[in-house]
């Protein structure tokens, strides 16, 4: 990483500036209400602006037909919930593309005029939502789950090609919705987390206990891994551990049918999946299974949880959170006025309500994992009819085709609308995610002008981009000793593994310590395996910082440089009191 000092802090874009995309790629944007910016690949202008790799949610980098899920998401998503919502100062996020990997910016309002009429506006719209948050949240969760009912019960085989079409159109326009939803809450929750935050820091209290105060509620993930620990225990009793060690999922299914307890082993795990399966390792791919369709990372993880016999006493790490977040509590408002603490008890309370610490991971099961695979069942059903047609050589060659492009194949009985020459382009396309996939671990973490801070409450308080991240970001070389968020008490020493993507969290082994971009939800069944964590980005509210709470073991979040500086097998000091990460050797 390259840092120039003059009067701003500049990461140049350098070769990423160039404007290159994908082969025959033309922008082509759908209606969006409230579209502040929309998503492109880098250009020289965006050097005047600030921009972080989003490596917790794609660090693989996208597929043109993931290009869409990305721009419902995090462009459009949410631009459209700051905009229902009303922050003030910032009108959302955007991003660019540096060849196939995802940065996220900020748009931000400087009109002092919009920013006090959004105020006004956020005022009357999160009142009475925070008010009853449970009955809110309720009504769009109704409304998800009826979507899926209704996709998942339609009957692909038999549509037609114009069926399939219309279908596939649906399944768009949900998805986009979904998103509208999640940034919606998203933003509401976060802007109520940031009052409180305030009114901490104008009390005088330590700022870092306030996701302690909130911890503890149970979530879709922490009984995912419930489960997941239940099975590694029932592979034992019923003596099929061995057949689980296979390395791919076919593998292991042919072992167990050669144990007399195998069958009914894999039924318990199909009998999971029916309820937990419904999920992919990354948020808005298309190309990604789901646990359902390929269990690879559900029987990984049931593998490594094999290795230790103890297992995960999930009650207890409960008990040991609740009790540390009432002693927190009453530490804290043992130091306020009566005023004070009544000014506290009603901040807090809202907080409790509508939680953004477990609503930030339960409502992951529900979207973000989620939303995509009707939208991904309805464009592999419709490759195998362009397989089958002709027009393409193999159903996962959809994956190279934009939006627009599969609906415009779709249009008609011969798809005469769509691209000249598929198989060609598909080739083309193949051959530049490839190359630039591979160049993945050169891209910076971060690029362009760094601020001293943003506005965003997301980027804030999830990423983690603090003022005193951008201030190690600034400062900070590849040396010894990291700073950042101090997101889980306590010290520990151990070996680094550096993971850069969810797919590769079966390298992971008991007692490491996990070294990462940032995790979400998929990542979660490995802290009940590792010693520490520490990221290169992530807040008071990331996935990392809820999950290293929930299960006790010591974690640094936001260091900016963790997987630039340390590597797999160095012997790293992790104090999560101070947030100071040490490189021993």
């Amino acid at each position: 990483m390259t840092i120039t000092e003059e009067s701003s802090t500049v990461i140049p874009l350098g070769e990423y500036a160039d404007g290159d995309f994908y082969p025959g790629y033309e922008p082509r944007l759908e209606s969006r209400p409230f579209l502040a910016e929309p998503l492109a690949p880098f250009t020289r202008a965006d050097e005047g602006r600030f921009w972080m790799r989003d490596s917790q949610h794609f660090a693989e980098g996208i597929t043109p037909a993931s290009m869409g899920l990305l721009e419902d998401a995090q462009t459009w998503g949410t631009q459209y919930g700051a905009e229902i919502v009303g922050i003030p100062p910032t009108a959302g996020m955007v991003n660019r593309i540096a060849g196939v990997h995802v940065y996220l910016g900020q748009c931000p309002i400087t009109s002092i005029w919009q920013m006090g009429a959004r105020a006004e506006r956020f005022g009357a719209f999160a009142g009475p939502r925070l008010a009853d948050f449970a009955s809110y949240w309720a009504g769009y969760r109704a409304e998800l789950e009826a979507a899926y009912t209704h996709f998942d019960g339609l009957d692909v085989d038999a549509m037609d090609r114009a069926e399939l079409r219309a279908a596939l159109v649906d399944t768009i326009a949900f998805h986009r919705r979904a998103w509208g939803v999640h940034f919606e809450v998203m933003y509401l929750l976060a802007a109520n987390y940031v009052a409180l935050f305030g009114l901490v820091t104008d009390l005088g209290l330590e700022t870092g206990q306030i996701p302690k105060w909130l911890a503890g509620e149970e979530t879709a993930y922490l009984r995912t891994d419930e489960e997941l620990w239940r099975l590694a225990g029932r592979a034992r009793e019923l003596g099929v551990a061995g057949a689980l060690a296979e390395p791919t999922v076919e593998d292991v299914r042919a072992a167990l049918e050669r144990e007399p307890n195998g069958p009914a082993w894999w039924g318990e795990l199909e009998a999971f999946l029916a309820v937990w399966g419904q999920r992919t390792d990354e948020t808005a791919t298309m190309d990604r299974p789901s646990w359902a369709e390929h269990p690879a990372t559900p029987l990984g993880t049931i593998r490594e949880f094999l290795t230790r016999p103890e297992g995960h006493d999930f009650a207890a790490a409960r008990r040991d959170v609740l009790a540390e977040r009432d002693r927190l509590v009453d530490e804290a408002r043992a130091s306020l006025t009566e005023e004070d603490r009544t000014r506290f008890d009603a901040a807090l309370a809202s907080n409790r309500s509508a939680n953004f610490v477990w609503w930030n991971e339960e409502h992951n099961f529900l979207i973000d994992r989620r939303v995509h695979l009707p939208v991904r069942r309805l464009t592999l059903a419709a490759a195998e009819r362009l397989v089958a047609d002709g027009v393409l050589d193999a159903r996962e060659d959809v994956f190279f085709l934009f939006r627009h492009e599969l609906l415009d194949l779709l249009e008609g009985p011969d798809g005469s609308g769509g691209p000249g020459d598929c198989r060609s382009l598909v080739t083309a396309r193949r051959d530049y995610h490839d190359h630039w996939s591979a160049r993945g671990g050169e891209l910076p973490p971060v690029v362009g002008t760094v601020p001293d801070a943003v506005n965003d409450p997301i980027m804030t308080e999830l990423f983690g981009l603090t003022p005193e991240y951008f201030a190690t970001i600034k400062a900070q070389r590849a040396t010894a000793s990291l700073s950042g968020f101090p997101a889980a008490r306590g010290t520990v020493v151990g070996t680094a593994r550096v993971v850069r993507a969810a797919q590769d969290i079966d390298q992971v082994r008991d007692g490491d310590i996990l070294v990462c971009g940032g995790t979400t939800t998929e990542w979660t069944p490995v802290f009940g395996l590792v010693s520490g964590c520490v990221t290169d980005t992530g807040g008071t509210l990331s996935h990392t910082a809820i999950i290293a709470r929930e299960y006790g073991i010591p974690c640094v979040v936001g260091t900016g440089v963790a997987t630039s500086t340390i590597t797999t097998g160095d012997r790293v000091r992790i104090d999560g009191d101070r947030g100071v990460v040490e490189v021993l050797g």
